[in-house]
């Protein structure tokens, strides 16, 4: 299934067939990213993709209108075009120079909700590699992606010869004023020049004949023209259409269509002279098509347990403490209950809360363990933990969620590797509750808990969500268990393993902690505990640099607002 946002990202959609993606335009990355996280939390592969205009040619598309509106005189247009290339022309407050400059890189709000959106798709698809280089800024880290090529419908016609050179350009889905700089570019050639365009309008200050696609006149002019100009600065579709046609193409660099067709004649979009000659080079110069990439698998596939562990898996037992919330324990068992590793155990240890039998006992793969008295989140860890024989052990709170391939894409990297643990990306989800008890969604943030820690980083902070870490149980026991009189025990227990044990990382979103206004992290006084745990539990003697970068976090902890956790990077209310 397609998820596309945009009017582009409809119009890309409608060739991709039946891949399964979510196609959005920066503009609308709001409700793409809500669908990414909608269809991870589902179990559902998908692969996301950004639409995201060349900075260059949406500077040109804007300022070509404005500059061919002053006057008649092309000498002077020419001029003031070049001279906003170099910084002479100011627009908006700005030289032009700067407006050159890719949007999403200055606009905070754009990055962080890019590479949010990016780190929630498990693949990417791009139109090119250098779509891909053009992204990379965006995500937070190299992503796995796929190129997928869609070529548009072009009308097929029958070539022959012209009395002088034809030159079609080709912009099907622009209007007269994002055609003008590219007819601007052209206006010197002695020849036939045909701008098809979506409002057949000839944009002012150029003398091109305008069509609208399916215009009698377009067939005319593709029948005898030499040479295509393709006017989109993003996509290479239309530029391998034609050049299989045989036809001389001109594209804008950015577009990668060098990727894909031989003898292309390409142009920077924010420099006019380069357009007219690059037209003069197709005259003598048909293109033709290099090998195009095979069509992307339908979904992203993840790697596969080996053969031997998925034949007879050993248990990932998930530890469970509650207290007096049994309809969140239901929703968490549910989630569990959708793991898609073969072989998932659950404790649920009832911190002397009200009775949870009756929900647990719905649930075959779990068992309880209810404590004589209230204990504490910390303790009711540790107790559950004890009654774990074998396999691998991992945490979780009562209101959070894993994702249904989250157990088995970090048992797999363990098995494949050999890793002592794995983890794997975290996405908080900002909730409130309702009258009736439900939780209702406030806010995301998918960049804390997205990366992973070297051994040295460890002993500064802790960038691993505790339930998003599994062990082997053999570590787990070899390291010490949790300590109980460590309110950051998580972040001090990763700490222990970092010291002994590689820990695999899968570069995935596949958890989600809920932060509502009973957290208990949000009432512990962070300072004296990360203190102590600096001081106290793991001083780093000998290391001054490492032990000023730690008062450097505890300064950074102490300025936070009372309260505080993480904030909302995506707000929806």
């Amino acid at each position: 299934m397609i998820s596309a946002f945009g009017a582009q990202a409809e119009r890309y959609a409608a060739g991709m067939g039946d891949t399964d993606a979510i196609v959005v335009e920066a503009q609308h990355l709001g409700v793409g990213y809500i669908e990414a996280v909608r269809r991870r939390k589902a179990g559902e592969p998908f692969y996301g993709m950004l639409l995201l205009e060349d900075a260059r040619d949406r500077t040109m598309t804007q300022l070509a209108p404005m500059v061919l509106s002053q006057g008649s005189d092309p000498d002077q247009q020419r001029a003031l075009l070049s001279g906003a290339v170099n910084g002479g022309v100011w627009m908006s407050g700005k030289v032009v120079s700067e407006l050159l400059v890719e949007p999403s890189l200055t606009d905070p709000n754009l990055v962080s909700a890019a590479r949010e959106f990016f780190s929630l798709c498990p693949a990417l698809l791009v139109r090119s590699a250098a779509e891909y280089v053009r992204l990379m800024p965006l995500m937070s880290r190299p992503r796995p992606y796929e190129t997928i090529v869609v070529e548009p419908p072009v009308p097929l016609v029958e070539r022959r010869p012209a009395a002088r050179p034809g030159f079609v350009i080709w912009a099907p889905d622009r209007d007269a004023n994002t055609a003008a700089a590219t007819a601007f570019g052209l206006a010197e050639l002695h020849g036939d020049v045909t701008l098809v365009s979506a409002d057949g309008i000839t944009p002012h200050g150029t003398s091109v004949i305008a069509c609208v696609p399916g215009d009698p006149r377009v067939v005319h002019a593709l029948a005898t023209a030499a040479v295509i100009v393709l006017a989109d600065a993003s996509d290479p579709g239309a530029a391998i259409a034609f050049a299989r046609a045989g036809y001389g193409v001109v594209a804008p660099i950015s577009s990668g269509v060098r990727e894909f067709v031989r003898d292309v004649c390409t142009y920077d979009p924010a420099v006019p002279r380069q357009l007219h000659v690059a037209a003069i080079m197709a005259l003598a110069q048909p293109a033709t098509l290099r090998d195009l990439p095979s069509r992307p698998p339908r979904a992203p596939i993840s790697p596969a347990l080996p053969a031997a562990v998925a034949a007879s898996p050993p248990p990932a037992t998930i530890v469970v403490p509650t207290f007096n919330r049994r309809d969140d324990l239901d929703l968490c068992l549910q989630c569990l209950a959708g793991q898609t590793y073969p072989n998932i155990q659950a404790v649920i240890v009832n911190d002397c809360g009200e009775n949870v039998a009756e929900v647990v006992a719905r649930y075959p793969f779990a068992r309880l363990l209810d404590l004589e008295r209230n204990s504490g989140t910390v303790r009711a860890f540790i107790a559950g933990v004890g009654l774990v024989t074998d396999g691998f052990v991992q945490v979780l709170s009562d209101d959070d969620w894993l994702y249904p391939d989250h157990v088995e894409r970090l048992v797999t990297a363990m098995e494949r590797s050999g890793a002592a643990a794995a983890h794997a990306n975290t996405l908080i989800r900002y909730v409130r509750r309702t009258e009736h008890g439900a939780f209702d969604t406030t806010g995301f943030n998918a960049t804390t808990f997205a990366e992973t820690a070297t051994p040295t980083e460890t002993l500064l902070y802790a960038p691993i969500a505790g339930h998003a870490l599994l062990l082997r149980l053999s570590v787990f026991a070899a390291v010490g268990g949790w300590r109980e009189d460590c309110y950051l025990a998580d972040q001090e227990i990763q700490m222990r393993v970092s010291e002994r044990y590689t820990v695999a990382y899968v570069d995935q979103v596949t958890a989600e902690w809920r932060i509502h206004g009973d957290n208990f992290s949000a009432k512990v006084n962070a300072v004296d505990e990360q203190r102590r745990i600096y001081e106290e539990l793991h001083p780093v003697p000998n290391r001054p640099i490492l032990t000023a970068m730690r008062q450097t976090v505890l300064d950074s902890i102490a300025q936070r607002p009372p309260g505080y956790v993480f904030p909302p990077t995506v707000r929806l209310q």
